[in-house]
């Protein structure tokens, strides 16, 4: 082996290793690139959090929606973004924390903007501003991008297709606040560095910055979107209105900061004097500032007298501004508070006009701090919120899905609404009734006509025996009582009396299912009748009140006339069908007999102008008149035959009127007095001879 080749080895040996630990290196970074877009990407669209099943919630609750196997609502994966959906839905919670992302943004350089232009020891007070601005400018390039491709609804459906977005973006007018928002005016630094300003040399470079705060737009949609998702919207709308406020403060305090600075500061007595260790300070001039602003704008108008005619307009601009913004503030807030405790008002004023007609009424003491108490318990629980009409602007469907998610726990202890179908639930679930009982309150008594069936949702009661002190059994929330007087169910030796006594033990809060109510809900769910029947059985035949033998009876009873009814039906329906088929029959056969008889009286016509006698007294003009009269009998006969469809049978029936009013015609209805008339001629001829018979008679 040569020197020379065993060198090269050696190198090769060593460079292979270097080679293999690069690439080694190369791929824990893809790797780990690959897992933090992933764990960003799952993070963003929230994918991949399993939960916990819920298996009461799958069964009743709405499903969720998928969106369409079309292009148009299916979001495209882009490339240049770690494999991203280049489509935001602007219903997501990420995209709402987004918006207060981007809101604090245009904050910082709706306060920091003027105020760095003006006072220039703020601007030359640290150099992070320079980054802060940056990434201001950041996020508002970010949001630029999210606001092209934000989802829009089109048919009550999300359209993301990029496409799609992003022309519905360009025919906005968003699209020219973002682009004004976005051009680089800090391109002005080059020939305007930063930090050249001073008190002689007002305002700061920072001002070309004005054009970040045309993104406003944007944080009041934050600020909509906030109002409408808060549980406490009159709390949010009082800050909101507090914010207005002292940013309105905080411009004025910057514009009289900078007319000071265009009049000459210490020129006089009203704009900013600079002289002394302690006015030239940023915080004494701020403070300032803001004091004058303050007391302007609320109209106080303890400030020093102005000197100058343009210091006389700018108070009076302010003054006006003043009176017109914080009239309009002052109102809102006021406005707001009312609102706020606009329930406790109302529940207030019920509970005072109780408390003047117990008095009036002279209502024992115990009775009114009874229900003293009540009320009291209700505005604890629920702050007197009535729910039927809070809920009552939502379907049906919305309404069904939030009393199960909000009873959600009592729901789960009843068997009835385990068993049943989703459809039942929701039915049954929109016809509770909450109701409020006192400490032994007696929710019913044994004999008592039962018209309602309870269910628990808080509290417990006690199940006693008729001497009120023997406690048979105690029911807590989620126990249902009371639907066996409801249910009618035959052999109850009780009828609809109740069996037992049911005692509030504290305050409960009971839900009431009315009977009607009840019934009505189960007449299109014959599985869960029988169940909820089949309990009432047992619970009757647990206490000896159930007659087997009338119940069997009735059961069979029940049976036969449902399929006795059934076969009514089938009867009745082969009948109707038969029936018209009948009708159809003789439509045909009454038309056929009336065209026949026409044929008849035709050929009767006929013969009898063949059998004319030619008697002298018959003239050639009478012949001819009645041979025209026979033409128009056979016109006439012709067109009065009816042209019956045979399909209108009802039509043929029902047609009673006589073809023709002529003699002893086929076609006239028969009368009593019509069958004892003698006989007229048809012939006109034998007519003329008839009557001179008579004549010469």
């Amino acid at each position: 082996m040569s020197p020379v080749y065993t060198i090269h080895q050696i190198r090769l040996n060593s460079v292979v290793p270097a080679v293999t630990e690069s690439n080694a290196n190369n791929n824990w970074i893809q790797r780990q690139f690959s897992r933090l877009t992933k764990n960003w990407r799952f993070r963003i669209k929230n994918e991949g959090r399993a939960k916990p099943p819920d298996w009461f919630l799958d069964k009743f609750a709405a499903q969720t929606f998928t969106d369409p196997e079309e292009p148009l609502y299916q979001a495209q994966r882009s490339k240049l973004l770690c494999g991203m959906k280049l489509a935001f839905d602007p219903t997501l919670p990420t995209h709402y924390n987004w918006l207060a992302v981007v809101s604090l943004a245009i904050l910082y350089n709706v306060v920091f903007v003027i105020g760095r232009a003006v006072f220039w020891e703020l601007d030359n007070l640290t150099s992070v501003w320079f980054v802060l601005d940056y990434l201001c400018d950041f996020v508002y390039l970010v949001d630029t991008v999210i606001h092209i491709h934000e989802g829009y609804l089109e048919q009550g459906l999300m359209v993301k297709d990029a496409k799609m977005l992003r022309h519905h973006y360009l025919k906005s007018s968003s699209w020219k606040y973002d682009l004004l928002s976005l051009i680089p005016t800090d391109i002005a630094y080059y020939w305007w560095p930063p930090g050249s300003c001073d008190h002689m040399h007002l305002p700061c470079p920072v001002i070309v910055r004005l054009n970040r705060l045309l993104r406003l737009p944007r944080m009041w949609e934050w600020f909509d979107r906030t109002e409408t998702a808060t549980s406490y919207p009159n709390a949010f709308r009082i800050c909101k209105v507090v914010m207005a406020i002292l940013v309105l403060i905080h411009w004025n305090a910057c514009l009289y900061f900078a007319i000071s600075y265009a009049i000459g500061f210490g020129t006089d007595n009203w704009v900013y004097n600079l002289t002394g260790s302690r006015n030239g300070s940023l915080t004494h001039q701020y403070i300032y500032s803001f004091y004058w602003s303050t007391l302007t704008l609320t109209t106080i108008g303890e400030t020093p007298q102005p000197e100058k005619d343009a210091e006389y307009l700018f108070v009076v601009a302010d003054f006006l501004a003043g009176v017109l913004i914080f009239a309009t503030i002052v109102g809102n807030i006021g406005s707001m508070i009312s609102n706020m405790n606009v329930a406790r008002v109302e529940f207030q004023n019920k509970m005072d006009g109780v408390k003047q007609y117990m008095a009036f009424r002279k209502v024992s003491g115990e009775l009114e701090a009874r229900v003293i108490r009540w009320f009291a318990y209700t505005w604890a629980q629920s702050g007197a919120l009535d729910e039927e009409n809070v809920l009552s602007s939502l379907p049906d469907k919305l309404k069904a899905e939030i009393a199960i998610r909000v009873h959600l726990d009592t729901l789960r202890e009843v068997r009835i609404f385990q068993d049943c179908e989703p459809g039942l639930l929701e039915a049954l679930v929109l016809k509770l009734k909450l109701q409020v009982f006192s400490p032994g309150d007696y929710i019913c008594r044994k004999g008592d006509v039962g018209k309602e069936m309870y269910i628990v949702k808080r509290g417990r009661l006690q199940v006693v025996a008729d001497d009120g002190k023997t406690v048979l059994a105690t029911l807590s929330a989620g126990s249902v009582f009371g639907e066996v007087s409801v249910l009618e169910i035959a052999g109850n030796r009780t009828g609809n009396r109740r069996t037992a006594n049911v005692r509030a033990l504290g305050y409960s809060d009971l839900f009431c299912l009315a009977k009607r109510d009840l019934w009505e809900a189960l007449g299109d769910y014959p599985d869960a009748r029988n169940t909820l029947t089949e309990r009432g059985c047992q619970l009757l035949r647990k206490d000896g009140l159930l007659d087997e033998a009338l119940f069997e009876s009735a059961q069979t009873t029940q049976q036969s006339l449902e399929e006795t009814v059934h076969k009514l039906e089938t009867t009745v329906e082969m009948l109707n069908n038969r029936l018209q088929g009948l009708l159809a029959d003789v439509g045909e056969e009454q038309a056929e007999m009336k065209q026949r008889m026409n044929n008849i009286e035709v050929r009767m016509l006929e013969d009898e102008v063949d059998e004319l006698p030619s008697d002298d007294d018959v003239t050639s003009s009478d012949a001819s008149e009645l041979k025209s009269e026979i033409a128009k009998d056979l016109a006439s006969g012709y067109s009065e035959a009816p042209m019956t469809s045979v399909n209108d049978s009802s039509l043929v029936a029902s047609q009673s009127m006589p073809l023709r009013e002529r003699g002893h015609s086929f076609c006239v209805l028969r009368t009593t007095a019509l069958l004892h008339a003698p006989p007229e001629p048809r012939s006109k001829s034998l007519r003329i001879k008839r009557i001179q018979n008579e004549s010469s008679e």
